[in-house]
């Protein structure tokens, strides 16, 4: 689990909560170098299961997301007081990537990654970030700081 201001990230697989080791990440690179917190949440998926609904989310969050997506980013945030929280993964929600062997949704509380039965062994990675308190001139930094393609 991650705590955030807004709650307690976690992780579901079809539904049903599973444990994860979190790895907290810096935030020295000026994109996002006033961020109060980030955070990289990695899922190892093996072929032999089941399709998969890997979902990362806040439950219980009671505010409406916007949705932040750029070139092989999803991401949706959450603007509270004075919190911006971003929820990011690496993808592109289509009924059919090109290049890509899953989809995904966005939720009302986080999101997800959707597995088919051509999806391949692999980490799918969610980046969590948050800024307090953010301005207009701030917050794009949660949008580059859950971002998985620049973490590790």
């Amino acid at each position: 689990m991650v705590s955030t201001p807004l709650g307690a990230v976690k992780l579901f697989v079809n539904d049903e909560e599973v444990e994860f080791t979190p790895t907290k990440l810096n935030h020295s690179d000026p994109k996002y170098s006033e961020v109060s917190g980030r955070f990289l949440i990695p899922y190892d998926f093996k072929k032999d299961v089941k399709n998969q609904k890997i979902a990362c989310c806040i439950p219980g969050l009671d505010v409406e997301g916007e949705i932040e997506s750029g070139e092989q980013l999803e991401a949706i945030s959450f603007y509270k007081h004075n919190v911006k929280l971003t929820i990011g993964v690496e993808a592109e929600f289509t009924d059919h990537p090109n290049y890509l062997d899953y989809s995904g949704d966005y939720l009302d509380n986080g999101v997800q990654y959707r597995t088919t039965k051509s999806t391949k062994d692999q980490r799918f990675k969610f980046g969590i970030c948050w800024i307090q308190p953010f301005t207009d001139e701030n917050e794009v930094q949660t949008w580059f700081g859950a971002d998985p393609c620049l973490m590790p």
